[in-house]
């Protein structure tokens, strides 16, 4: 029996008669893991039709319900955010982030995800003003919940004061990558790799500022310890 067919009645046995609350928890659940099949065979239409299916029944009764809703709407917007479909993709990940900011209790992880997500897709279409935004408050959440010294932290801090260097908002940018460099060198040390990536983006935030004397001091600084590390290898 074609795998298509054999979900379909599969469905029709948990479905026959009624289709309470749970059984249509139990088919969406079906649908998503067969979606996840699909999606391995590298059938993703497929697996889009399933997932969409599997939201349609799944509930949005309880915090839990709405938590598994807003899940496999993410799934569906990373598919199609693979396939390029970039507003099919951000229509999912708001409906996500909408369900998921409802619940009394929103899972921290779940949102930063999915603002990550759509601050993404912002970039892509060239709207970084939104994605600068979004991750604002990507940053302040993952803050709350990691602490200030977190690689994940530090890499949000680099993603935007790229963003943030990019729209010209040099203060900003360079207060951010400030911010990166103390804890850069709080994680990693003094004089890694990891603080030469800051120093420069430093540097290039000085150049754009009309700084020179700051921005060659800030590459010099870099060079040296690239150096030390050569040296050390």
């Amino acid at each position: 029996m074609p795998a298509d067919k054999a979900i379909l009645v599969t469905l029709l046995c948990l479905l026959a008669g009624c289709g309470t609350v749970q059984q249509n928890s139990n088919a969406s659940e079906l649908l998503r893991q067969n979606a996840a099949v699909f999606q391995a065979q590298n059938q993703p239409e497929k697996a889009k039709r399933l997932l969409q299916q599997a939201i349609t029944l799944q509930s949005e009764k309880t915090a839990d319900d709405c938590t598994t809703k807003a899940d496999l709407l993410r799934e569906l917007g990373s598919l199609h955010s693979s396939a390029g479909e970039i507003k099919e993709a951000e229509n999912y990940y708001q409906q996500a982030l909408q369900l998921l900011q409802r619940t009394p209790r929103p899972s921290a992880a779940a949102i930063i995800n999915l603002r990550t997500q759509l601050a993404g897709l912002c970039y892509r279409q060239a709207r970084y003003q939104e994605a600068a935004d979004l991750y604002h408050k990507v940053l302040a959440d993952e803050e709350q919940l990691l602490g200030t010294v977190h690689p994940d932290v530090l890499a949000t801090l680099s993603i935007l004061g790229g963003l943030e260097l990019k729209l010209r908002h040099f203060p900003l940018a360079e207060q951010l990558f400030q911010r990166e460099l103390i804890g850069v060198q709080k994680l990693y040390g003094m004089e890694k790799r990891e603080v030469v990536a800051v120093l420069e983006n430093l540097a290039e935030v000085a150049e754009n500022s009309g700084r020179t004397q700051d921005a060659a001091a800030l590459r010099a600084k870099a060079k040296q310890i690239r150096h030390k590390l050569c040296d050390e290898c």
